[in-house]
């Protein structure tokens, strides 16, 4: 598991390292558009997995790999239109805050407590609490 975590973190400096590679060469493209298309999404949908754990929920691979390609769309639009906004896109700065947004979420660490239900702060009982208790 660590080194899934460890492969998704450095995918997208292995990605930036790829738009080096000259233009519209198929490593390159291939390279670049599997990081774009999962890897920022798959970070996220990790940590959105760790949250249902906590609430007993699981999540399907089938339902884990649409989030991460939704997502991952979702998050590049968004890092893309900050760049055009404040009129400094380049591909390289787009690719390094992905990356770095990866990393950050890919090795972010999501353990569940244990003991589920005692995470929870439970209200005191007694006297006073409660819909008519005053």
């Amino acid at each position: 598991m660590i080194y899934a975590r460890w492969g998704l973190a450095l995918s997208g400096w292995v990605a930036l390292a790829a738009t080096r590679l000259p233009a519209g060469s198929p490593p390159r493209v291939i390279v670049a558009l599997a990081f774009v298309l999962l890897c920022p999404g798959a970070a996220a949908v990790r940590l959105g997995d760790a949250v249902l754990r906590r609430a007993g929920l699981r999540i399907d691979r089938l339902e884990a790999f649409v989030l991460s390609v939704a997502l991952s769309l979702a998050v590049g639009a968004l890092v893309t239109e900050a760049f055009f906004l404040t009129a400094t896109y380049t591909t390289t700065r787009a690719m390094v805050a992905l990356a770095a947004f990866t990393t950050v979420a890919a090795l972010c660490p999501v353990g569940v407590r244990r003991g589920g239900a005692a995470a929870v702060p439970q209200r005191p009982t007694g006297a006073g609490h409660g819909p008519g208790g005053r």
